[in-house]
């Protein structure tokens, strides 16, 4: 079985120059958020030998975050696991990562590459998927550990300072997050997660006015890119608007950018929600705008992979009226806590579970429950993941209960 390397002269098991140069590129696509990344399927088909490039095109597909990427992932974790017995060890650490992840445990894929990065941090790749699960995890400890290991073998390389800037702020080290992001930008000044990450530290800090600006001089390097990082920088203009009072620019940034490039995309679901939601808690009339959401979002009716992501199409259902619909979907999110006898499942039932009985007592009117439910489970709340800014909307949501905010957003006081 051959072997050529990567850019980083790491093995790549099954894998010619040609193949090799194919994942380079791919990996390149990816710390990048560019838009090629499918390239990486059909290097992955003409390769089924190689379990390592196998690997990746079924993250790649997990990484959809809905049930479609599980089902089109699988035909590579086949190829993968026929396989891995020639691979090398770090590529069998990647291996059991994403075997764990399409089982859905998440802390065992955490744990596999947390591994893999120590002794092999030169791998960029494996570092930035070991982000991508911290974060989900709503492990903050985690997302740093991995930021730092890119200073190891990566120290000014493009995408790098990106990665570590993002999880500084997400341990409240602002000051140096915003230093990382800003030197990250003059490495490449398309790094869009760097754009994020400053937009983050101004978000935090309370300075809208210099996080608009910041992200409008960023926007013009974000069309080349992928529909996730263009979605959620656009998410983040618009609420630099709402907090300005600018309600209007942030519903047009909303229609332009928010919702319609690819509406099936749960992260494109998710985001629309939040946007809505915010809108609607300031007053606003959004119109018909819940509609075409609700519509996917009934869809995912039976996924239940991510307690970030359900409690926002559960808001979604029971922003609509559906009350048969969005007490089914809360029964699923319990019963998915049930059916995990891990922490994971601990999240589900302690923390999911009571957040979505907050969310729909919100929506029917019952104030005091509402608020009194989600103040209990703040100091647990960044368990479900997503970031500070993303869980600053149950804050709001207290105070739209009449209440002092409970910091469910996990920001210091």
């Amino acid at each position: 079985m051959y072997q050529a390397s990567d850019q980083y002269d790491l093995p790549i098991t099954g894998a010619d120059a040609a193949t090799a140069a194919g994942y380079d590129a791919y990996v390149t696509e990816f710390l990048s958020y560019g838009s090629e990344l499918r390239a990486l399927f059909d290097i992955a088909d003409a390769n089924t030998h190689a379990p390592l490039i196998n690997a990746h095109a079924a993250a790649l597909h997990l990484a959809f975050e809905g049930a479609e990427g599980w089902e089109a992932a699988r035909v590579y974790l086949d190829r993968m696991e026929r396989h891995e017995g020639d691979a090398t060890e770090r590529e069998r650490l990647f291996c059991g990562a994403v075997r764990a992840w399409a089982r859905l445990d998440f802390n065992t894929a955490r744990a596999a590459l947390d591994e893999l990065t120590v002794r092999w941090p030169g791998d960029l790749c494996a570092i930035k998927w070991g982000q991508y699960h911290a974060f989900n995890l709503g492990d903050a400890g985690a997302l740093l550990r991995f930021g730092e290991r890119a200073r190891i073998a990566h120290e000014n390389r493009p995408y790098a300072h990106g990665m570590i800037a993002f999880a500084l702020e997400q341990n409240h080290r602002l000051n140096e997050a915003e230093e990382e992001g800003l030197h990250a930008t003059e490495i490449a000044i398309d790094d869009a997660w760097a754009h994020h990450a400053v937009a983050h530290v101004m978000e935090t800090a309370g300075r809208a006015r210099d996080g608009a600006h910041w992200l409008d001089h960023c926007a013009h390097t974000w069309d080349r890119k992928g529909v996730f990082i263009r979605d959620h920088n656009w998410w983040h203009a618009a609420l630099f608007r709402l907090t300005l009072g600018q309600n209007a620019d942030a519903v047009s940034i909303f229609d332009k950018r928010l919702w319609g490039e690819w509406p099936e995309f749960p992260q494109e679901q998710i985001g629309a929600v939040s946007m809505l939601w915010r809108l609607e808690l300031r007053g606003a009339d959004v119109g018909a705008r819940w509609e075409p959401i609700v519509e996917q979002v009934r869809m995912r009716m039976d996924d239940h992979l991510l307690p970030f992501h359900d409690l926002h199409y559960l808001y979604a259902l029971a922003r609509a009226g559906t009350g048969a619909e969005a007490d089914a979907f809360l029964t699923g999110m319990r019963r998915r806590g049930e059916l995990s006898d891990d922490a994971a499942g601990d999240v589900w039932t302690e923390v999911a579970a009571p957040t979505g009985e907050a969310i729909i007592a919100f929506l029917r009117g019952d104030k005091d429950k509402a608020a009194k439910t989600l103040r209990a489970v703040a100091p647990s709340l960044h368990r479900i993941g997503g970031s500070h800014a993303q869980r600053h909307v149950f804050d709001e949501t207290i105070e739209a209960c009449g209440g002092e905010a409970g910091f469910a957003s996990g920001r210091e006081s």
